[in-house]
């Protein structure tokens, strides 16, 4: 076949190319300046910069699953809260750039994998900070999950640094959880749940930390670390009423050695009177009378955490002679020191496979279920109490 002169393809001519399909896809824009071939489209990312100490770092997201996410991350990048903006990019501070990056892929694809406890802490601690309530809560049953011996004095003060929790809270937690468990006995089905709140499952964590320590007592206060607790985190360990403990000298050795402690951060003379100052209450928390006369001798000679009249008082009782004229503050003294543990820890709330109920002795779940009774018995008796008063008043 003949062809025009200068009209085919090969000629540059104009009718043969308007012949050629036309493509149907946009033209690509490089939107990436560093020139290593990232091809999208911008409204489609958000740019977080990181500042460092020596350097910053850029973390680029994808910008839906942030703004789905309602975390102070998604109010940054709406502009419903007050945010630094550079060359495009928010501005986050105080931040380590791995654990945010991995918090920022968590709002993407909802998964993430711990390395360790103090991990889980961290990242708690970012969920905390920029308020994403479903990651929050996912770090607390998988803390609860690898909670051991080795690691419940770390996460039981990061609760309480972090979270500033209320002891009270756990009980009410605690309290609910049993309700819950009535409800489907009398219905005899599974109703549906609300989901219990990020602090409801702080407190309950607490709660659980507080009853590894009871059952594991002796372990956990041998522990280096346990010297460096601050006192209200000391208090809240050494008051327990469920402690197991082979002996109460135990426990007063973690006095001893942490009044020394505090001694030296507060530059005192490691006198004995200044070491019962720093504990304050806490000298008579040891259950003294339950000691053998021995133990009690050989532990008051090197610890001194009762004051000579105090200590003269329990080693008359132990020695048995009848001691009389009791003030009534001693009488109260007299009776806590007499005050038997009770044989079984508490049992936890269940957050994990770890604290399910199974995995515990059945003579433990026993004796909590009896506890349990008796605290009910007593809270009713209390109540018929106050009627029959009010009845009587309004007679």
């Amino acid at each position: 076949m003949v062809r025009p002169f200068n009209t085919s393809p090969e000629n540059g001519g104009d009718h043969a190319a308007a012949a050629q399909p036309r493509p149907t896809a946009p033209p690509l824009v490089q939107i990436n300046q560093e020139g290593d071939g990232d091809f999208t489209n911008p409204d489609m990312y958000v740019d977080f910069l990181i500042l460092g100490n020596k350097e910053n770092y850029s973390v680029r997201a994808e910008k839906k699953p942030i703004l789905d996410s309602n975390t102070q991350l998604a109010h940054m990048i709406s502009g419903s809260s007050a945010t630094s903006v550079v060359d495009g990019k928010y501005v986050v501070r105080d931040v380590d750039k791995d654990n945010f990056e991995i918090f920022v892929r968590y709002l993407e694809t909802k998964f993430i994998k711990f390395h360790s406890a103090s991990h889980m802490i961290q990242i708690l601690e970012l969920a905390s900070r920029f308020q994403c309530r479903q990651l929050e809560i996912h770090c607390v049953k998988e803390l609860d999950l690898n909670l051991t011996v080795d690691n419940v004095l770390e996460v039981f003060r990061a609760l309480w640094y972090y979270n500033s929790i209320s002891p009270a809270n756990a009980a009410a937690a605690e309290q609910r959880q049993q309700q819950k468990k009535k409800r489907r006995r009398r219905k005899d089905e599974k109703p549906a749940e609300a989901p219990l709140t990020p602090e409801e499952y702080f407190a309950a964590l607490l709660n659980n930390c507080l009853q590894l320590i009871d059952m594991y007592t002796e372990d956990v206060i041998s522990q280096e670390t346990v010297l460096a607790l601050r006192f209200e985190e000391l208090e809240r360990i050494a008051k327990r009423d469920a402690l197991q403990l082979s002996s109460e000298t135990a426990l007063l050795d973690l006095l001893a050695a942490w009044s020394r402690e505090e001694c030296n951060r507060k530059n005192l003379e490691l006198t004995g009177e200044n070491r019962r100052r720093v504990l304050g209450a806490l000298c008579y928390a040891p259950r003294y009378l339950t000691m053998t006369r021995k133990e009690f001798e050989n532990a008051k000679d090197r610890i001194e955490l009762l004051d000579p009249v105090e200590a003269k008082l329990v080693g008359e009782i132990l020695s048995g002679k009848k001691v009389s004229s009791l003030t009534p503050e001693q009488q109260t003294m007299v009776a806590n020191f007499r005050e038997q543990r009770p044989a079984f820890a508490p049992m936890p709330i269940q957050l994990s496979a770890r604290s399910n109920p199974k995995n515990y002795p059945k003579k433990m779940r026993k004796a909590a279920e009896e506890a349990e009774g008796e605290k009910r018995n007593c809270c009713e008796r209390l109540i018929i109490t106050f009627v029959s008063i009010f009845a009587c008043i309004f007679d």
